[in-house]
């Protein structure tokens, strides 16, 4: 993916530890939790868009596009709330966008000719406590199908 992308192999360990538990016993049961963790993050970035929040919960910052014509900000098209996916990858999920300016809305910066346009970061994919909560409820329910 060339715009933005948050793999997991997760930061929290008690994730980790899960993870490592539904790999052991059953890896195919591990496929079935990270599809279902894929699917839930990318349900999470298009409920952010349409809530016009950030991934913490904050209020997303309004683009100036956004107040000219009125409207919700990085959501006129839908074409970045459409790019976003996941792809399950080697010991975890990737999920991301493949719009090269999906990176500058998630990260901020300046761009246009001349670099003269500041655009806000405005992350609507990350990790935070309730995610970890929702991925971690994903992991202890495969994990009690496997007993």
């Amino acid at each position: 993916m060339s715009g933005v992308e948050l793999r997991a192999g997760f930061s929290s360990e008690a994730i980790r530890l899960h993870l490592a538990r539904l790999a052991i016993a059953n890896s195919e049961g591990y496929g079935r939790a990270r599809e279902d963790i894929g699917e839930y993050m990318v349900g999470e970035v298009q409920d952010n868009l349409d809530g016009q929040k950030l991934f913490d919960g904050s209020a997303m910052p309004q683009s100036q596009a956004a107040i000219d014509r009125p409207g919700k900000t990085l959501i006129a098209k839908h074409h970045l709330y459409d790019s976003y996916v996941f792809q399950l990858a080697p010991g975890g999920v990737a999920i991301g966008s493949d719009l090269v300016y999906a990176a500058i809305h998630h990260f901020g910066g300046k761009t246009g000719r001349g670099k003269k346009t500041e655009i806000k970061a405005r992350p609507v994919l990350g990790v935070g406590t309730p995610q970890e909560r929702a991925i971690g409820d994903i992991l202890i329910a495969e994990i009690e199908a496997l007993q």
